[in-house]
């Protein structure tokens, strides 16, 4: 149980977590379940599987919130502006009367507190419980209001779960592991999700082969920490990706979150080797300074070496990375050191985020606070500098013909995709002139860019 609070007004009754039995002599009818989706690629793969159970289970699922009898709702907690933004959906569903299943990181956050806090509420169930959602729902359908929250963490995804996509199109992310053993302190996912845990190396592929049948083109490996992933089966994230490389119907394989410390030249190998794994590596850096990321409780590493030898051993490989600006005893020395790490290596693809206090984080307990205009400031002439490194090396590909993934069509009629070195919501988009269906991969001859998005047409035979 934390010690953190949603509002002054808000507290953990003693008797919050008690099931209230009410004696139903004729059984009751299903509800139909409606959903809300909060937060990032791993929480993602928890709602589809949640609502995987309760459609096996019978539930109605229905697209529209005002169809649903219960709304679940999948929310995050992993800064203040996401758990802010959990509890306003929460606050205007509970405004229109509608019952709740909270789930997420706010929910294994707050706990309890969230029954006391909205009485619409009938259950708050942990990020450690996704398992258990149809037994909460059977106890929710008697008249019980239930806090369903394991305090010591050891779920992972079962190998006969069934995901209810609500992501249907062009790509799907496939969960490879749980938990974190990393102790960031700015981060409280280890507090929440437990120690690192990988699935089965046998599952995953069968749950990646059951997805490129049904159609999906590209799966997305997410995971805390995705290079650690083997460490604790006698396997490895190399040997997943060759594995996952066999699969007929599958055509591109992308894995989120590296940490640059386990980036090894196996690693780096198997991506070069394997065909369908993009020529794309995320890894989140979040500084560069060795002082900074002491204080971060990173691992240090030597950027410009990474580059050089990711760059090296992968042919036409582009790095995406992400970086925070303000953190606690943040000076201009290292602020500079970071600008100027940025400017030499010359990152494809690049996030800045700006600090701010999480109530549970050891980060928040730290002095050397930061101005927040500064830190405004700092990310603003960082990504001022990315557009320009980013419109040059986007200049470089006018006139080439590559591969595009297409995710949609929009309201014009225009093509909207991706090439392999960006990944969906996050990176460069490929606006094009012709007709294709999602799903489908296409050469597309570039003829226009802008620092972060490119234009082209349909090259046909």
């Amino acid at each position: 149980m934390t010690t953190s609070t949603l509002s002054p007004e808000t507290s953990i009754a003693p008797d919050a977590g008690n099931s209230i039995q009410i004696d139903h002599t004729t059984p009751t009818p299903k509800k139909k379940v409606g959903f809300v989706h909060l937060g990032c690629p791993k929480n993602l793969v928890d709602t589809e599987t949640m609502l995987g159970i309760l459609d096996k289970d019978q539930h109605e699922i229905v697209g529209s919130e005002e169809e649903a009898d219960i709304v679940l709702v999948n929310t995050c907690a992993f800064i203040d502006s996401a758990q802010k933004e959990s509890v306003g959906v929460l606050a205007k569903l509970a405004e229109q009367g509608k019952e709740l299943l909270i789930t997420g990181c706010l929910a294994q956050k707050f706990q309890g507190e969230l029954l006391d806090l909205f009485p619409e509420a009938r259950a708050v169930v942990g990020i450690n419980n996704v398992g258990e959602i149809g037994d909460v729902m059977k106890r929710v359908e008697k008249g019980e209001r239930v806090l369903a929250m394991q305090q010591d963490p050891t779920y992972i995804l079962e190998e006969d779960a069934v995901r209810r996509h609500i992501t249907v199109g062009s790509y799907t992310y496939l969960k490879i592991a749980e938990g974190c053993d990393y102790k960031c302190s700015f981060c409280i996912i280890p507090s929440m999700r437990g120690a690192f845990r990988s699935r089965q190396v046998d599952n995953i592929v069968e749950n990646a082969r059951e997805m490129a049948q049904r159609g999906v083109t590209e799966v997305i490996l997410v995971g805390q920490d995705s290079t650690s992933y083997g460490k604790d089966i006698n396997s490895s994230l190399p040997e997943l990706l060759r594995a996952l490389n066999e699969i007929p119907e599958l055509q591109w394989i992308r894995f989120m979150y590296a940490y640059p410390n386990l980036v090894s030249d196996e690693l780096l190998e198997a991506i070069n080797d394997c065909d369908k794994v993009v020529k794309y590596l995320d890894c989140p850096l979040q500084h560069s300074h060795p002082d900074m990321l002491k204080r971060m409780r990173r691992p240090q590493t030597d950027l410009v070496e990474f580059a050089e030898r990711a760059r090296a051993k992968i042919k036409n490989v582009k790095l995406r990375t992400a970086f925070i600006v303000g953190f606690p005893g943040e000076t201009e020395e290292h602020f500079e050191h970071l600008k100027a790490t940025i400017q030499q290596v010359k990152f494809d693809r690049l996030g800045v985020f700006e600090y701010s206090d999480v109530d549970t984080a050891h980060s928040k307990t730290l002095d050397g606070k930061v101005k927040k205009s500064v830190i405004k400031e700092r990310r603003n002439e960082l990504m001022a500098i990315q557009q320009q490194i980013a419109f040059a090396q986007n200049q470089e590909m006018i006139g080439q013909t590559v591969d595009v993934l297409v995710d949609m069509v929009n309201a014009y009629g225009t093509l909207i995709g991706r090439t392999q070195w960006d990944a969906p919501e996050i990176d460069n988009t490929v606006q094009i002139k012709g007709q294709a269906v999602p799903g489908e991969i296409i050469s597309v001859k570039i003829t226009h860019v802008t620092p972060y998005d490119l234009k082209g047409i349909l090259v046909t035979e």
